[in-house]
């Protein structure tokens, strides 16, 4: 890692990007569509991440809360616990009305969402 990405991610380094049980038990549950939800997973995120970075341009508390929840959700549903984290934090400085503030955070969501998509890929052998 660079010292710039250190930054940015204090604290992170030794948590998991995935959680593996979390992600087998869910491709177990879909077998066929797992391939298929992951893609809807990635596209969604990706689209949220750019509502996120929209939101918090125009310092809108509100959507951004709604659409750190939705990606929260998604995230933890798959397992991908940066994701849920950052999500989470987000979240809470958007009820505290600090959207504005938080560009840094989400950029480290969108990294956060890369090393997701990179570790699924390496996981589905892709």
């Amino acid at each position: 890692m660079t010292d710039m990405t250190n930054n940015n991610m204090t604290g992170q380094t030794d948590e998991e990007i995935i959680n593996h049980e979390q992600f087998e038990d869910m491709r177990d549950l879909l077998e066929e569509d797992f391939v298929e939800l992951i893609q809807v997973y990635i596209n969604d995120s990706q689209k949220r991440v750019a509502a996120l970075r929209i939101a918090q341009q125009e310092d809108d508390n509100a959507n951004g809360f709604e659409t750190a929840h939705a990606l929260k959700g998604a995230s933890a549903n798959l397992g991908t616990t940066q994701l849920v984290r950052l999500s989470s934090q987000l979240q809470e400085c958007c009820r505290e009305r600090r959207i504005s503030e938080q560009a840094d955070l989400i950029e480290e969501i969108a990294d956060a969402l890369q090393r997701a998509e990179q570790e699924i890929n390496q996981r589905l052998g892709q």
